[in-house]
C-alpha cells in the first residue's frame, strides 16, 4: 500500500513538472516594446495551465542586444524579443535585412502578415539551420520610422541634402540616406540627444516612440513622418529548445506571441497619438512629406543588395504580394 502511494505521488509530481523559460530583454520596463513581454508570459502560463512559466528579465539584466542573441544561440538564454533586423548579425540571418528596404511594406499590418507568411518562414528556417536561433513569430509593430532634425523642415528627399542624420547600423538605411544626399552617422540611441544638442549630428531616423521616449523633441524641432519603414518585432528562441516542444506547446507559444505583439502595437499607437500632442506643446513643427517623391526616389536603392544580402528578386516578390 505504501509503495503504491509513493509510486502514485511520483507520477503526480512528474505530471506537474513545470518548464521554466528564461526570456531576456534589453528593453526598459517603461518602453512600449516591453509591454509585449508580461502579456506573453501570462498567456503561456494560462494556456499551458501552469505547465510552462516564462521568466522575463528586462532592462538588459541578461545582457545587451548582442549578448542576448549570443545567449540564445548558446542556449544560456532561452528567448529574446528584438527587431527582426537584429538577426542580421547571425549566420543565415543576413537576408532578413530586406525588412529595412524603404517603402517595402505598405502598412504595419502588411509587414506583420508577410513576416509571418511562408516566404519569410523559409528565411527563418535558414537562420535556425545555420545559427541555432529560430524566429518563430513576428508580432508587435513599432511606430513607422520618420526623420527629425534641428535645422529645417523636410518635405522631399532633396531637403535632406548635407544633413548629418543618426541611423542604426543597417546598410540599407545608410544607402537610402546617402542616396538622398544626407550624411548618415551610426550612433547609439542613448548618445543621440547629446549629439544633436552639441551639433555633432543634425537629427535622427527613427519612430515617434523613440523621439518621445528619448525626448529628442527638446533639441530637434522639425519632424517629418516619412513612414519609410514599418519595423516589426520578432520572437527569438533557441532552436534545440523549440524542437523539444510538442506541437501543443508550439501552438501555445505562437498564440501567446500574437497576444503580446498585439499589446505592444496598441501601446505604441497610444504613444504615437500622445507624441504629436507633446510635439505641439514643445514647439516642434510637423511637416507632412511628399511621400510619393520619397517612394520614387528610393525605389531602386535596394538593387546593390540583390543576390548578395538576400535572394535575387525577393524585394519584388514582397511588393507583388501587396498589389
Amino acid at each position: 500500500m505504501t509503495m503504491a502511494l509513493v509510486a502514485s505521488g511520483a507520477v503526480h509530481a512528474m505530471a506537474q513538472e513545470v518548464k521554466e523559460i528564461r526570456l531576456g530583454s534589453p528593453w526598459p520596463t517603461s518602453s512600449t516594446i516591453h509591454v509585449a513581454l508580461p502579456v506573453f508570459a501570462d498567456e503561456v502560463e494560462r494556456l499551458s495551465e501552469g505547465r510552462i512559466k516564462v521568466r522575463v528579465y528586462p532592462d538588459s539584466q541578461l545582457g545587451d542586444i548582442q549578448s542576448l542573441i549570443n545567449g540564445v544561440q548558446l542556449g544560456t538564454v532561452d528567448m529574446t524579443y528584438l527587431a527582426i533586423g537584429n538577426a542580421g548579425v547571425l549566420r543565415g540571418g543576413q537576408a532578413l535585412n530586406v525588412a529595412y528596404v524603404p517603402y517595402l511594406f505598405k502598412s504595419k499590418e502588411q509587414a506583420e502578415k508577410i513576416a509571418n507568411g511562408e516566404l519569410f518562414k523559409g528565411l527563418y528556417d535558414d537562420l535556425a539551420e545555420q545559427s541555432g536561433v529560430r524566429i518563430f513569430a513576428v508580432y508587435g509593430a513599432r511606430s513607422p520610422r520618420a526623420v527629425q532634425n534641428s535645422q529645417r523642415a523636410i518635405a522631399k528627399p532633396e531637403d535632406l541634402q548635407g544633413l548629418k542624420i543618426r541611423i542604426p547600423p543597417i546598410d540599407g538605411i545608410r544607402a537610402a540616406f546617402e542616396a538622398m544626399g544626407a550624411r548618415p552617422v551610426v550612433l547609439g540611441l542613448g548618445d543621440t540627444y547629446n549629439a544633436i544638442e552639441r551639433h555633432q549630428v543634425d537629427g535622427h531616423e527613427n519612430g515617434i516612440d523613440a523621439a518621445v521616449g528619448y525626448k529628442w523633441y527638446e533639441v530637434a524641432k522639425h519632424f517629418t513622418p516619412t513612414e519609410h519603414i514599418y519595423e516589426t518585432a520578432a520572437w527569438y528562441i533557441n532552436d534545440k529548445l523549440w524542437n523539444s516542444f510538442t506541437d501543443e506547446e508550439r501552438s501555445i507559444f505562437l498564440e501567446a506571441a500574437k497576444a503580446g505583439g498585439t499589446a505592444m502595437t496598441a501601446a505604441g499607437e497610444k504613444i504615437d497619438a500622445e507624441g504629436y500632442a507633446i510635439f505641439e506643446a514643445e514647439g516642434v513643427t510637423v511637416t507632412q512629406p511628399d511621400t510619393e517623391a520619397f517612394r520614387a526616389f528610393l525605389k531602386d536603392v535596394h538593387l546593390p543588395f540583390e543576390g548578395k544580402v538576400w535572394p535575387e528578386g525577393l524585394v519584388e516578390q514582397i511588393r507583388a504580394m501587396q498589389e
